[in-house]
Protein backbone atom coordinates (compact mmCIF):
# COMPACT_ATOMS: atom_id res chain seq x y z
CA UNK A 1 0.00 0.00 0.00
CA UNK A 2 2.62 2.53 0.76
CA UNK A 3 4.37 1.59 -2.39
CA UNK A 4 1.13 2.17 -4.32
CA UNK A 5 0.64 5.68 -2.60
CA UNK A 6 3.71 6.74 -3.09
CA UNK A 7 4.18 6.01 -6.80
CA UNK A 8 0.27 7.84 -7.21
CA UNK A 9 2.05 11.13 -5.10
CA UNK A 10 4.60 11.08 -8.16
CA UNK A 11 2.40 10.24 -10.78
CA UNK A 12 0.19 13.12 -9.10
CA UNK A 13 3.08 15.35 -8.98
CA UNK A 14 4.47 14.47 -12.77
CA UNK A 15 0.74 15.46 -14.27
CA UNK A 16 0.77 19.16 -12.34
CA UNK A 17 3.97 19.48 -13.64
CA UNK A 18 2.95 19.08 -17.02
CA UNK A 19 -0.32 21.00 -17.03
CA UNK A 20 2.08 24.07 -16.85
CA UNK A 21 4.43 26.44 -18.72
CA UNK A 22 7.60 25.18 -17.98
CA UNK A 23 10.60 27.65 -16.91
CA UNK A 24 14.23 27.29 -16.05
CA UNK A 25 15.29 28.93 -13.00
CA UNK A 26 18.49 29.24 -12.43
CA UNK A 27 19.66 30.97 -9.40
CA UNK A 28 22.91 30.52 -7.67
CA UNK A 29 21.66 31.66 -4.26
CA UNK A 30 18.81 29.93 -2.97
CA UNK A 31 16.83 28.25 0.18
CA UNK A 32 17.73 26.59 2.59
CA UNK A 33 21.15 29.66 2.46
CA UNK A 34 19.98 32.35 4.82
CA UNK A 35 21.14 34.98 2.30
CA UNK A 36 18.95 38.06 0.54
CA UNK A 37 19.38 36.29 -2.83
CA UNK A 38 17.44 33.11 -1.86
CA UNK A 39 14.58 35.42 -0.68
CA UNK A 40 13.88 36.21 -4.11
CA UNK A 41 14.68 33.04 -6.07
CA UNK A 42 13.07 31.02 -3.29
CA UNK A 43 9.71 32.81 -3.58
CA UNK A 44 9.03 33.36 -7.37
CA UNK A 45 9.91 29.36 -6.81
CA UNK A 46 6.92 29.10 -4.45
CA UNK A 47 4.55 31.24 -6.24
CA UNK A 48 5.04 31.17 -9.61
CA UNK A 49 2.89 27.40 -10.14
CA UNK A 50 0.02 29.07 -8.81
CA UNK A 51 0.03 31.20 -11.78
CA UNK A 52 0.53 28.94 -14.42
CA UNK A 53 4.60 28.37 -14.32
CA UNK A 54 6.23 25.04 -13.48
CA UNK A 55 9.82 26.25 -12.28
CA UNK A 56 12.89 23.54 -12.00
CA UNK A 57 15.59 25.70 -10.24
CA UNK A 58 19.35 25.02 -10.45
CA UNK A 59 21.30 26.55 -7.79
CA UNK A 60 24.40 26.08 -5.48
CA UNK A 61 23.61 23.21 -3.29
CA UNK A 62 23.77 24.26 0.25
CA UNK A 63 23.76 21.63 2.95
CA UNK A 64 21.04 21.61 5.40
CA UNK A 65 23.54 21.49 8.04
CA UNK A 66 25.79 24.26 6.53
CA UNK A 67 26.76 27.54 7.77
CA UNK A 68 24.08 30.10 7.63
CA UNK A 69 21.44 27.08 6.42
CA UNK A 70 17.93 28.33 7.70
CA UNK A 71 15.28 25.29 6.47
CA UNK A 72 12.60 27.67 7.13
CA UNK A 73 13.81 30.81 5.20
CA UNK A 74 10.97 31.15 2.73
CA UNK A 75 8.24 28.77 4.32
CA UNK A 76 6.78 25.67 1.91
CA UNK A 77 7.89 25.73 -1.42
CA UNK A 78 5.58 23.22 -3.43
CA UNK A 79 6.46 19.45 -3.77
CA UNK A 80 6.21 19.79 -7.39
CA UNK A 81 9.04 22.22 -8.07
CA UNK A 82 11.75 20.58 -9.09
CA UNK A 83 15.21 21.76 -7.96
CA UNK A 84 18.56 20.63 -8.80
CA UNK A 85 21.45 21.06 -6.63
CA UNK A 86 25.02 21.27 -7.84
CA UNK A 87 27.80 21.03 -5.29
CA UNK A 88 30.90 23.38 -5.89
CA UNK A 89 33.52 20.84 -6.85
CA UNK A 90 37.41 21.34 -4.44
CA UNK A 91 39.66 22.65 -6.36
CA UNK A 92 42.55 19.60 -5.57
CA UNK A 93 45.02 20.54 -8.09
CA UNK A 94 47.62 23.50 -8.26
CA UNK A 95 46.16 24.34 -11.89
CA UNK A 96 42.90 24.26 -10.30
CA UNK A 97 43.44 27.12 -7.63
CA UNK A 98 45.67 29.19 -9.38
CA UNK A 99 44.89 29.06 -12.68
CA UNK A 100 40.79 28.01 -12.47
CA UNK A 101 40.03 29.56 -9.63
CA UNK A 102 41.84 33.00 -9.36
CA UNK A 103 42.57 33.89 -12.74
CA UNK A 104 40.00 32.59 -15.38
CA UNK A 105 37.37 34.47 -13.27
CA UNK A 106 39.03 38.04 -15.41
CA UNK A 107 38.83 36.00 -18.44
CA UNK A 108 35.20 34.81 -18.45
CA UNK A 109 33.65 35.97 -15.30
CA UNK A 110 30.53 34.76 -16.99
CA UNK A 111 31.55 31.26 -16.14
CA UNK A 112 33.14 31.99 -12.86
CA UNK A 113 33.24 29.90 -10.53
CA UNK A 114 34.24 27.35 -13.42
CA UNK A 115 34.24 24.37 -12.06
CA UNK A 116 30.78 24.71 -11.07
CA UNK A 117 29.59 26.25 -13.98
CA UNK A 118 30.81 23.22 -15.57
CA UNK A 119 28.66 20.80 -13.24
CA UNK A 120 25.73 23.02 -13.66
CA UNK A 121 25.92 23.26 -17.72
CA UNK A 122 25.91 19.30 -17.70
CA UNK A 123 23.01 19.35 -15.20
CA UNK A 124 21.07 21.55 -17.39
CA UNK A 125 21.84 19.99 -20.25
CA UNK A 126 20.08 16.86 -18.87
CA UNK A 127 17.40 18.75 -17.87
CA UNK A 128 16.31 20.15 -21.41
CA UNK A 129 16.72 16.30 -22.11
CA UNK A 130 14.04 15.60 -19.72
CA UNK A 131 11.82 18.95 -19.93
CA UNK A 132 10.63 21.18 -23.03
CA UNK A 133 10.94 24.66 -20.90
CA UNK A 134 9.32 27.65 -22.35
CA UNK A 135 11.82 29.85 -20.70
CA UNK A 136 14.86 30.60 -18.69
CA UNK A 137 14.85 33.00 -15.72
CA UNK A 138 18.56 34.02 -14.23
CA UNK A 139 19.13 36.21 -11.16
CA UNK A 140 22.50 37.81 -10.66
CA UNK A 141 24.84 38.37 -9.06
CA UNK A 142 27.07 36.16 -9.48
CA UNK A 143 26.72 36.74 -13.44
CA UNK A 144 27.20 33.16 -13.82
CA UNK A 145 23.81 32.59 -13.85
CA UNK A 146 23.44 34.96 -16.82
CA UNK A 147 25.86 33.33 -18.91
CA UNK A 148 24.87 29.86 -18.40
CA UNK A 149 21.49 31.14 -19.51
CA UNK A 150 22.27 32.54 -22.10
CA UNK A 151 24.73 29.84 -23.46
CA UNK A 152 21.16 27.52 -22.79
CA UNK A 153 18.76 29.53 -24.54
CA UNK A 154 20.87 29.34 -27.71
CA UNK A 155 21.13 25.79 -27.45
CA UNK A 156 17.32 25.18 -27.07
CA UNK A 157 16.34 28.24 -28.73
CA UNK A 158 14.37 29.61 -25.75
CA UNK A 159 13.84 33.43 -24.88
CA UNK A 160 15.37 34.31 -21.73
CA UNK A 161 14.77 37.16 -18.89
CA UNK A 162 18.22 38.45 -16.73
CA UNK A 163 17.40 39.56 -13.64
CA UNK A 164 19.63 41.93 -11.40
CA UNK A 165 19.75 42.51 -7.63
CA UNK A 166 22.35 44.25 -8.06
CA UNK A 167 24.78 46.10 -10.90
CA UNK A 168 28.33 46.01 -11.08
CA UNK A 169 27.64 48.82 -14.14
CA UNK A 170 26.06 50.75 -11.33
CA UNK A 171 27.07 50.56 -8.04
CA UNK A 172 30.67 50.57 -6.94
CA UNK A 173 31.30 47.05 -4.57
CA UNK A 174 34.02 44.56 -5.27
CA UNK A 175 37.77 45.63 -6.21
CA UNK A 176 38.46 48.80 -8.43
CA UNK A 177 40.40 46.45 -10.72
CA UNK A 178 37.73 43.73 -10.98
CA UNK A 179 34.89 45.81 -11.16
CA UNK A 180 35.03 47.49 -15.03
CA UNK A 181 35.33 43.72 -16.68
CA UNK A 182 32.71 42.34 -14.78
CA UNK A 183 30.39 45.51 -15.86
CA UNK A 184 31.16 44.72 -19.01
CA UNK A 185 30.61 41.09 -19.42
CA UNK A 186 27.03 42.62 -17.22
CA UNK A 187 25.75 44.64 -20.08
CA UNK A 188 26.61 42.44 -22.90
CA UNK A 189 24.62 39.86 -21.23
CA UNK A 190 21.69 42.26 -20.51
CA UNK A 191 21.72 42.91 -24.38
CA UNK A 192 21.63 39.07 -25.08
CA UNK A 193 18.67 38.35 -22.94
CA UNK A 194 15.02 38.86 -24.38
CA UNK A 195 13.98 41.47 -21.42
CA UNK A 196 15.99 42.66 -18.09
CA UNK A 197 14.41 42.86 -14.29
CA UNK A 198 15.72 44.84 -11.75
CA UNK A 199 15.72 46.02 -8.68
CA UNK A 200 14.76 49.75 -8.43
CA UNK A 201 13.58 52.26 -10.33
CA UNK A 202 16.38 54.43 -10.18
CA UNK A 203 18.52 51.60 -11.18
CA UNK A 204 16.37 50.89 -14.57
CA UNK A 205 16.74 54.54 -15.81
CA UNK A 206 20.32 54.92 -15.10
CA UNK A 207 21.29 51.16 -16.93
CA UNK A 208 18.82 51.22 -19.46
CA UNK A 209 20.73 53.57 -22.01
CA UNK A 210 23.74 51.38 -20.99
CA UNK A 211 22.52 48.61 -22.50
CA UNK A 212 20.34 50.18 -24.61
CA UNK A 213 16.96 48.37 -23.94
CA UNK A 214 13.62 48.87 -21.75
CA UNK A 215 14.38 47.27 -17.98
CA UNK A 216 11.30 46.42 -15.85
CA UNK A 217 10.84 47.04 -12.39
CA UNK A 218 10.22 44.13 -10.02
CA UNK A 219 11.79 44.92 -6.13
CA UNK A 220 12.25 43.13 -3.40
CA UNK A 221 9.58 42.08 -1.21
CA UNK A 222 8.08 40.43 1.52
CA UNK A 223 6.02 37.34 1.98
CA UNK A 224 2.94 37.73 4.22
CA UNK A 225 2.62 34.11 4.90
CA UNK A 226 5.84 34.10 6.60
CA UNK A 227 4.49 36.78 9.01
CA UNK A 228 1.75 36.14 11.77
CA UNK A 229 -1.16 38.18 12.25
CA UNK A 230 -1.57 38.26 16.43
CA UNK A 231 2.02 39.51 17.49
CA UNK A 232 2.03 42.20 19.66
CA UNK A 233 5.37 45.03 20.27
CA UNK A 234 7.01 44.53 23.43
CA UNK A 235 4.93 45.96 26.48
CA UNK A 236 7.87 46.32 28.83
CA UNK A 237 10.57 48.23 26.61
CA UNK A 238 10.51 50.70 23.51
CA UNK A 239 12.29 48.17 21.44
CA UNK A 240 14.04 49.64 17.96
CA UNK A 241 15.04 47.02 15.96
CA UNK A 242 17.50 47.00 12.93
CA UNK A 243 17.97 43.49 11.24
CA UNK A 244 20.64 42.66 8.40
CA UNK A 245 23.92 43.63 7.51
CA UNK A 246 25.17 47.57 7.15
CA UNK A 247 26.59 48.05 3.07
CA UNK A 248 28.35 50.76 1.41
CA UNK A 249 27.39 54.04 2.82
CA UNK A 250 25.11 53.31 5.05
CA UNK A 251 25.98 54.53 8.62
CA UNK A 252 23.99 54.98 11.64
CA UNK A 253 26.15 57.52 13.35
CA UNK A 254 23.24 60.12 12.45
CA UNK A 255 20.69 58.13 14.42
CA UNK A 256 22.77 57.46 17.00
CA UNK A 257 23.28 61.67 17.25
CA UNK A 258 19.24 61.43 16.87
CA UNK A 259 19.02 59.11 20.20
CA UNK A 260 21.69 60.74 22.13
CA UNK A 261 19.36 64.20 21.99
CA UNK A 262 15.81 62.13 22.55
CA UNK A 263 17.91 60.58 25.53
CA UNK A 264 18.95 63.95 26.92
CA UNK A 265 15.78 65.77 26.63
CA UNK A 266 14.17 63.74 29.73
CA UNK A 267 11.48 62.48 27.85
CA UNK A 268 12.23 59.26 27.13
CA UNK A 269 13.88 57.30 30.12
CA UNK A 270 17.37 55.44 29.14
CA UNK A 271 15.97 52.16 31.06
CA UNK A 272 12.73 52.39 28.70
CA UNK A 273 14.91 52.08 25.28
CA UNK A 274 16.52 49.49 23.50
CA UNK A 275 18.04 50.01 20.02
CA UNK A 276 19.43 46.11 18.42
CA UNK A 277 21.34 45.52 15.72
CA UNK A 278 20.94 42.23 14.33
CA UNK A 279 23.53 41.54 11.59
CA UNK A 280 26.05 44.01 11.86
CA UNK A 281 29.16 43.71 13.44
CA UNK A 282 30.48 45.40 16.75
CA UNK A 283 33.43 46.39 14.71
CA UNK A 284 30.58 47.89 11.70
CA UNK A 285 29.31 49.82 14.42
CA UNK A 286 32.18 51.18 16.46
CA UNK A 287 33.86 52.31 12.86
CA UNK A 288 31.17 54.66 12.22
CA UNK A 289 29.88 55.36 16.02
CA UNK A 290 32.68 54.68 18.17
CA UNK A 291 31.34 54.60 22.06
CA UNK A 292 27.48 53.92 20.85
CA UNK A 293 27.53 50.58 22.12
CA UNK A 294 29.20 51.60 25.38
CA UNK A 295 27.46 55.15 26.45
CA UNK A 296 23.46 54.56 24.62
CA UNK A 297 21.20 51.92 24.86
CA UNK A 298 22.66 49.88 21.71
CA UNK A 299 23.45 46.46 21.51
CA UNK A 300 24.51 43.93 18.61
CA UNK A 301 23.44 40.79 18.03
CA UNK A 302 24.55 38.48 15.20
CA UNK A 303 22.92 36.89 12.24
CA UNK A 304 19.66 34.75 13.26
CA UNK A 305 17.16 32.93 11.02
CA UNK A 306 14.71 34.82 9.20
CA UNK A 307 12.08 33.26 11.43
CA UNK A 308 13.37 35.02 14.23
CA UNK A 309 14.08 37.53 12.24
CA UNK A 310 10.19 38.20 11.53
CA UNK A 311 9.51 37.80 15.50
CA UNK A 312 12.01 40.30 16.38
CA UNK A 313 10.72 43.14 14.16
CA UNK A 314 7.34 42.03 15.18
CA UNK A 315 7.69 42.60 18.97
CA UNK A 316 9.69 46.04 18.04
CA UNK A 317 8.01 49.40 18.48
CA UNK A 318 9.54 51.09 15.88
CA UNK A 319 12.36 49.82 12.99
CA UNK A 320 15.38 51.71 11.95
CA UNK A 321 16.06 51.75 7.80
CA UNK A 322 19.39 53.17 6.76
CA UNK A 323 19.88 55.05 3.52
CA UNK A 324 23.20 55.69 0.77
CA UNK A 325 23.15 59.05 0.69
CA UNK A 326 25.38 58.75 -2.87
CA UNK A 327 23.15 55.61 -4.54
CA UNK A 328 19.85 56.71 -4.16
CA UNK A 329 18.99 53.42 -6.43
CA UNK A 330 19.87 51.14 -3.56
CA UNK A 331 16.54 49.31 -1.85
CA UNK A 332 17.85 47.89 1.08
CA UNK A 333 16.04 44.47 1.35
CA UNK A 334 14.98 45.12 5.15
CA UNK A 335 12.77 47.66 4.00
CA UNK A 336 9.83 44.99 2.71
CA UNK A 337 10.11 42.83 5.49
CA UNK A 338 9.65 45.87 7.42
CA UNK A 339 6.53 46.68 5.67
CA UNK A 340 5.01 42.98 6.72
CA UNK A 341 5.72 43.37 10.23
CA UNK A 342 3.49 46.57 10.40
CA UNK A 343 5.90 48.23 12.48
CA UNK A 344 6.76 52.09 11.85
CA UNK A 345 9.54 52.78 9.60
CA UNK A 346 12.50 55.34 11.17
CA UNK A 347 14.20 55.78 7.79
CA UNK A 348 17.64 58.13 7.74
CA UNK A 349 18.50 60.47 6.16
CA UNK A 350 16.45 61.38 3.21
CA UNK A 351 18.61 60.88 0.28
CA UNK A 352 15.67 61.64 -2.63
CA UNK A 353 15.96 57.99 -3.34
CA UNK A 354 13.68 54.67 -4.02
CA UNK A 355 13.43 53.65 -0.35
CA UNK A 356 12.10 56.93 0.91
CA UNK A 357 9.52 57.02 -2.13
CA UNK A 358 8.39 53.85 -0.58
CA UNK A 359 8.26 55.17 2.61
CA UNK A 360 6.29 58.03 1.91
CA UNK A 361 3.88 55.82 -1.02
CA UNK A 362 3.08 53.73 1.75
CA UNK A 363 2.64 56.10 4.31
CA UNK A 364 4.97 53.44 6.70
CA UNK A 365 6.90 55.79 8.56
CA UNK A 366 8.53 58.82 9.15
CA UNK A 367 11.80 60.27 7.10
CA UNK A 368 14.42 62.26 8.86
CA UNK A 369 17.43 63.81 8.12
CA UNK A 370 18.64 65.63 11.09
CA UNK A 371 19.38 64.81 14.66
CA UNK A 372 16.66 66.86 15.53
CA UNK A 373 14.02 65.39 13.43
CA UNK A 374 15.20 61.84 14.72
CA UNK A 375 14.71 63.17 18.66
CA UNK A 376 11.81 64.85 17.85
CA UNK A 377 10.01 61.12 15.88
CA UNK A 378 11.99 58.82 18.98
CA UNK A 379 9.59 61.39 21.45
CA UNK A 380 6.82 61.32 19.40
CA UNK A 381 6.71 57.58 19.23
CA UNK A 382 7.19 56.53 22.71
CA UNK A 383 5.15 59.08 24.06
CA UNK A 384 2.39 56.95 22.05
CA UNK A 385 3.88 53.82 22.64
CA UNK A 386 4.20 54.29 26.45
CA UNK A 387 -0.04 55.54 26.73
CA UNK A 388 -1.06 52.42 24.16
CA UNK A 389 1.29 49.99 23.97
CA UNK A 390 2.20 50.58 19.81
CA UNK A 391 2.55 52.87 17.51
CA UNK A 392 -0.52 53.74 15.18
CA UNK A 393 0.33 54.57 11.44
CA UNK A 394 -2.40 55.53 8.57
CA UNK A 395 -0.23 52.90 6.38
CA UNK A 396 -1.73 52.76 2.53
CA UNK A 397 -1.94 48.59 2.18
CA UNK A 398 -2.68 48.70 -1.42
CA UNK A 399 0.54 50.09 -2.20
CA UNK A 400 1.90 47.86 0.45
CA UNK A 401 0.73 45.19 -1.09
CA UNK A 402 2.61 46.02 -4.32
CA UNK A 403 5.86 44.65 -3.00
CA UNK A 404 4.53 41.22 -1.47
CA UNK A 405 5.79 38.55 -2.77
CA UNK A 406 2.94 36.68 -4.36
CA UNK A 407 2.37 40.08 -6.26
CA UNK A 408 5.78 40.02 -7.24
CA UNK A 409 5.44 36.64 -8.70
CA UNK A 410 2.57 37.34 -10.93
CA UNK A 411 4.17 40.14 -12.12
CA UNK A 412 7.47 37.97 -13.37
CA UNK A 413 5.07 35.19 -14.67
CA UNK A 414 2.96 38.16 -16.77
CA UNK A 415 6.63 39.03 -18.37
CA UNK A 416 7.35 35.26 -18.72
CA UNK A 417 4.23 35.02 -20.57
CA UNK A 418 5.01 38.30 -22.43
CA UNK A 419 8.30 37.05 -23.74
CA UNK A 420 7.18 33.73 -24.56
CA UNK A 421 4.27 34.76 -26.44
CA UNK A 422 6.59 37.24 -28.57
CA UNK A 423 9.29 34.23 -29.34
CA UNK A 424 6.49 32.33 -31.35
Amino acid sequence: MRLKFALEKILVREQVRAALKQVLLIAFYFPPRNHVASYRSGCFAKYLPENGWMPTVVCQDWPMDGRDSDPNFVGKIPDEVKIVRVPQPPYRTFYERMVVRKLLPYVSPYRAPHLWSQKATEAITQLCRETKFDAIWATSDPIVTMGLASETSKRINKPWVADLRDSYSLVPFGSWYKRPIWAHHERRLCRDASEVVIVSPTWAKELSPKIGKQIHVIENGYDPSLFPTDVQPDKSMFLIAYTGSIVRDEKPNLFMDGLRLALSSGSIPRDKIQVNFYGPSIEQINETCPGALETLPVKSFPKVPHKQVIDIQQKSAALLLLTCTDHPGVLPAKIFDYLGAKRPILLAPDDGGDACDIVRRTGAGEITSTPEQISAVLQKWYAEWKQTGDIKLVRNEQEVQHYSRRDQTRRLAALLDSVTNSAK
